[in-house]
């Protein structure tokens, strides 16, 4: 049913997870470890990235770094939608590691997706381009619907007089 990468991809999920479930790891170190190895990916290959992805919107150069290029999902299983000027939506209805494992070992994607999965994507994201935001629709993932609708979003950056008036108040406190 799986290829030969999927069930290598599931099994070494499982084991993560195991892990967790036994109290041997914490969500946050697993986190932890999981955005570290694709934080570190992403600043080996921006460069060539970005070069490939010239001339794309921040937030589309995102997606494709991250979901086509770094997760090798088939573009035929992963629909991108614009949905605003900075904001892009993506249904992923492709093969996931993660999604297996929690069937497997009784989980929900939810919170799995939330705590493990989400802090490495943000992380990805940020290095691409810090005004750049991801986020998922939790009521919207699988297995309880088709495909999993997550966003990138490109904000507005903050001005000088913002950051100063945040580093203000944060020495304030001190």
């Amino acid at each position: 049913m799986f290829s030969e990468k999927e069930q290598k991809s599931t099994q070494e999920k499982l084991e993560q997870l195991k892990k967790v479930k036994e109290g041997i790891w914490t969500f946050q170190w697993l986190s932890n470890l999981i955005t570290q190895r694709r934080i570190r990916w992403v600043q080996e290959h921006l460069d060539e990235m970005l070069t490939k992805y010239n001339g794309l919107t921040p937030e589309e150069q995102a997606y494709k770094i991250i979901f086509l290029d770094y997760m090798n999902i088939n573009p035929e299983h992963s629909k991108m939608i614009r949905i605003s000027p900075r904001k892009i939506k993506i249904e992923s209805y492709n093969f996931c590691p993660y999604l297996e494992a929690c069937h497997h070992l009784g989980l929900d994607t939810k919170h799995i997706c939330k705590d493990i999965g989400e802090p490495s994507i943000q992380g990805m994201v940020e290095i691409i381009n810090p005004n750049l935001r991801f986020s998922r629709n939790y009521s919207n993932i699988r297995p309880n619907n088709d495909f999993c609708e997550e966003y990138i979003e490109l904000l507005e950056p903050k001005s000088n007089d913002s950051i100063l008036t945040s580093f203000n108040q944060l020495t304030e406190t001190f």
